[in-house]
């Protein structure tokens, strides 16, 4: 086991000599956080498209690399409005996912 870890820091060196990085492993998240990105983006999108809160839903959550993203649907949004986060839940975008001639 000892020589396939070294194998594979070798490996990593190798790589970043030529310019390549290695996959980073992905970092697990709360469900606080989670809970916290939803909420946030829930309000977040609630203030842009000015609708309340309450008739917002979440429809999908991925927490892959550095960021959250958060979709949520919009009643009679031809597409769902996204919204990324921080791995803290904090806010740093909300933006429409369909044509934006749709709006």
């Amino acid at each position: 086991m000892i020589r396939i870890s070294g194998v594979i820091a070798t490996t990593a060196l190798a790589l970043a000599a030529f310019g390549f990085e290695a996959p980073v492993r992905a970092q697990s998240v709360s469900a606080d956080v989670l809970l916290k990105a939803k909420s946030n983006c829930l309000t977040s999108v609630a203030k842009v498209v000015g609708i309340p809160r309450g008739s917002l839903k979440v429809i999908q959550q991925t927490s892959d690399g550095p960021e959250i993203s958060v979709d949520v649907k919009v009643p009679k949004a031809t597409a769902p409005w996204g919204c990324v986060t921080d791995r803290q839940g904090k806010v740093k975008d909300v933006h429409f996912k369909g044509s934006e001639g749709a709006l």
